[in-house]
């Protein structure tokens, strides 16, 4: 199955929740009877989750529901419909809230936000993480803050913190040289012209299957200077 490297090497517009929806219509959005316990509008459903639970409790005293949030792959149909996100131990979970009327046959990347019970997961949000794509031959490695980093069966997470106003930046990863199986990478990120205004926060993967290595190590330009990651 194709996956959807669109926005990957990134388009960020303002907040990432503005992000999101700016995208909308190739990525995961937007999505349908997403909140079980009442109906919420779609441009609701971005905004940071515990104003969303917050809305789905307004009319009861029920407890808030156990939410797991985390980046996954969200395969779909050759009907363009999701049934199932797949973890990054390759666990796979139905969904009781199927999405349709995506792109058939590829595969998303996505931050999910869901409830599991008796193997199915119930989704609550999504939001759109980019697929980092190798970028060597544009490469610029203008500083961004990285909030956390960590390795997965077939990811390097990312959780970054760019400074924007509403512009556009673009990110993806570097190869520097591979000696054996061990792969020298950094990450490529242009600021361009976008002023430095707030931060936001923006999650990514790169997908190691595409790498010929064991071991990685991935370098990032930060505001206090390169930081290396062994991975």
């Amino acid at each position: 199955m194709k996956r959807l490297y669109k926005g990957v090497i990134g388009e960020l517009k303002g907040s990432y929740t503005r992000f999101v929806r700016e995208i909308k219509g190739t990525i995961l959005l937007p999505l349908k009877d997403i909140c079980p316990f009442n109906s919420l509008l779609t441009p609701l459903l971005f905004l940071l989750t515990p104003l969303l639970f917050s809305s789905c409790n307004d009319e009861d005293e029920a407890p808030y529901p156990s939410i797991i949030t985390e980046l996954v792959d969200c395969p779909t149909d050759n009907d363009g419909k999701l049934s199932v996100i797949v973890l990054d131990d390759d666990t796979r979970l139905t969904v009781t809230n199927p999405q349709t009327n995506l792109k058939p046959s590829v595969t998303y990347r996505a931050l999910a936000g869901y409830t599991l019970d008796d193997g199915k997961a119930t989704l609550y949000s999504l939001k759109a993480a980019s697929l980092l794509k190798d970028s060597t031959a544009v490469a610029v490695c203008d500083p961004i803050n990285v909030v956390s980093l960590w390795r997965t069966k077939h990811y390097i997470n990312l959780h970054l913190l760019p400074k924007t106003q509403g512009g556009q930046q673009t990110w993806g990863f570097i190869v520097d040289r591979i000696v054996g199986r061990h792969a020298y990478l950094r990450l490529h990120h242009r600021q361009g012209t976008d002023p430095m205004a707030y931060s936001t926060d923006v999650y990514a993967s790169l997908y190691l299957d595409d790498l010929a290595a064991d071991d990685i190590t991935l370098s990032i330009q930060t505001f206090s200077g390169w930081s290396d990651w062994e991975l």
